[in-house]
């Protein structure tokens, strides 16, 4: 997401509201599970859509499928012979859902007026957040490959499958209480032959997982006995809510503390993170931003200088822990703590002891958000004439939020190019609540922060980052640090890699759906680096 705008979901999926017809027999005269959800794909010319089915105890369902642009539609009943389900909607045109239901899977049909397209849909075995809680963790197979599973809150709420050796992320649905399906890639296709499957020890805890990918021998990763803690710590009136994960062994262990990028972000932005760096030896603290999950405050009101505060808040946690070395403290961070980990650096130099930063500017804030505009425009593929209408609306727009004038030149442009530029979004309102946070934030410059900076530095940005691209994005900071005499210093361009580091074709959004790993050497290149600043005595502390 961009470092400094307030994102907007690129890929709504439009529901449409069934009414399930009366029942169906399976193949051995049962009536086969019906509510619930249901996941699968549906073969569109595009290639597999992912579809979605929510079947209530009252025969009610919900479909969703944002190709066809399906919603809102009321419910005409329907005959269904006995071995199939059948759905039908009334609509511009009437829309059906016709199959058969076995073993947990639905294949069948939907059509609409004279179109039919295949869909495969499979059960989903209800789960609840405490049920995943349980199997959220670190493994570590018999070849020393390191996995994870954790939520990542970007892609939704649940768990994901991590393979660091990879990179490899997947989504898991479970099939079962202890079989799930991996998804072959972060939202669509879905339906896929790997499987994972959880190995549950004498107490019914979970003490490995098993991976089955197709055509390989299974995996078998035992769990890294890791704990996790629930924290509370304070900036001033605003309290903190967040986990502190911990290695095995007593320690003391190095530190590390994870710093958000923009917009509301809770700990769960940090899953595949948190379970990577405890994999290697870290204690690491993540947290709530302030005015999301259990964290008080409000993020829209607070400037970078406050957030830094929570961070240094954060850190002191750390230090005061016996079972962490309070001289190796690092911080890492994506996208908009890019602005932020410096200030904490040079503001306490003596606390923190190296930093990861992951996709972090060296621009202002207004700047990098021109820059995001422009590259977008062109991932897109969209003309150079059209770049060029983003960039004079981008700027008509930073002048409104930064004067509070030009609202009518700014509409005058919007409606005279809106018909032959469908991209453009309607301008948000003079008043609009963005402007002022906006606002408060534009003008930041870095660059004074970066020049204190003397720890040592680890930089990863992504070749097709259109977010944070780092051909403007990182001379600023090298500037700097070389102002500031800083000669450990790495900086790392990973090919392929987008905003999030996920090896993508072009770096736009509307790719992330179909995106399966993050680009190959990205952890491997992050584990090396942390292991030596985690080996360091604390010279200069």
């Amino acid at each position: 997401m961009s470092a400094g705008r307030v994102a907007r979901n690129p890929h709504p999926l439009p529901t449409l509201l069934l009414s399930i017809l009366a029942g169906a027999a399976a193949s051995c005269g049962q009536t086969p599970q019906l509510t619930g959800r249901w996941i699968g794909d549906a073969s569109v010319a595009s290639g597999p859509e992912r579809i979605e089915l929510e079947v209530d105890a009252a025969g009610a369902a919900m479909v969703s499928l944002r190709g066809w642009g399906l919603h809102g539609v009321r419910m005409a009943r329907d005959v269904a012979p006995s071995e199939s389900l059948a759905f039908t909607a009334m609509a511009k045109d009437t829309v059906g859902l016709r199959g058969v239901v076995r073993g947990g899977r639905w294949s069948g049909e939907l059509t609409r007026g004279g179109e039919r397209i295949q869909v495969e849909l499979r059960r989903v075995e209800p789960y609840s957040a405490k049920d995943w809680t349980a199997i959220v963790g670190t493994f570590r197979a018999e070849d020393g490959r390191l996995l994870g599973i954790a939520p990542f809150s970007e892609f939704g709420p649940d768990p994901m499958l991590v393979d660091y050796g990879s990179g490899r992320i997947a989504p898991l649905y479970p099939v079962s209480r202890s079989a799930f399906l991996i998804g072959p890639a972060l939202i669509s296709p879905v339906l896929a032959i790997d499987s994972l499957e959880v190995v549950n020890d004498a107490a019914g805890g979970v003490h490995a997982i098993r991976v089955t990918h197709q055509g390989e021998p299974p995996v078998v990763a035992r769990r890294v006995e890791t704990r996790d803690e629930e924290v509370r710590f304070s900036n001033g009136a605003v309290t903190l809510g967040g986990t502190l994960t911990l290695p095995p062994g007593p320690g003391p262990h190095p530190g590390l503390v994870l710093v958000h990028g923009s917009n509301a972000q809770t700990r769960d932005a940090f899953g595949p993170w948190t379970r990577f760096f405890v994999g290697q030896g870290f204690a690491v603290l993540s947290f709530d931003k302030r005015g999301t999950g259990v964290s008080t405050g409000d993020w829209k009101q607070a400037d970078f200088a406050g957030l830094a505060g929570d961070v240094l808040a954060g850190v002191r946690l750390l230090e005061a822990r016996t079972e962490i070395r309070s001289d190796r403290i690092g911080l890492w961070g994506i996208s908009q703590a890019g602005w932020i980990m410096p200030m904490v650096a040079a503001e306490a130099p003596d606390k923190i002891a190296f930093l990861v930063v992951h996709a972090g500017t060296g621009t202002t804030v207004q700047q990098q958000g021109v820059l995001n505009r422009l590259h977008e425009l062109r991932a897109s593929g969209l003309p150079e004439r059209s770049v060029a209408v983003g960039a004079r609306y981008q700027e008509l727009d930073d002048v409104l939020t930064r004067s509070g004038k030009g609202w009518e030149e700014l509409q005058r442009f919007y409606e005279a190019h809106r018909g032959e530029e469908p991209w453009l979004t309607e301008p948000d309102p003079a008043d609009a609540w963005f402007r002022g946070y906006y606002r408060m934030l534009m003008d930041f410059d870095p660059a004074p922060f970066w020049r204190r900076v003397t720890c040592p530095v680890l930089l990863f940005y992504g070749e097709l980052d259109v977010n944070v691209p780092p051909a403007e994005s990182w001379p600023p900071i090298e500037r700097a640090l070389r102002a500031a005499a800083n000669r450990e210093v790495e900086h790392v361009v990973l090919p392929k890699a987008n905003h999030v580091f996920l090896e993508a074709r072009t770096g736009a959004r509307d790719e992330y759906p179909g995106l399966t790993r993050f680009v190959p050497g990205y952890f491997d290149r992050m584990a090396a680096w942390v292991a030596a600043q985690r080996e360091r005595a604390g010279e200069g502390k």
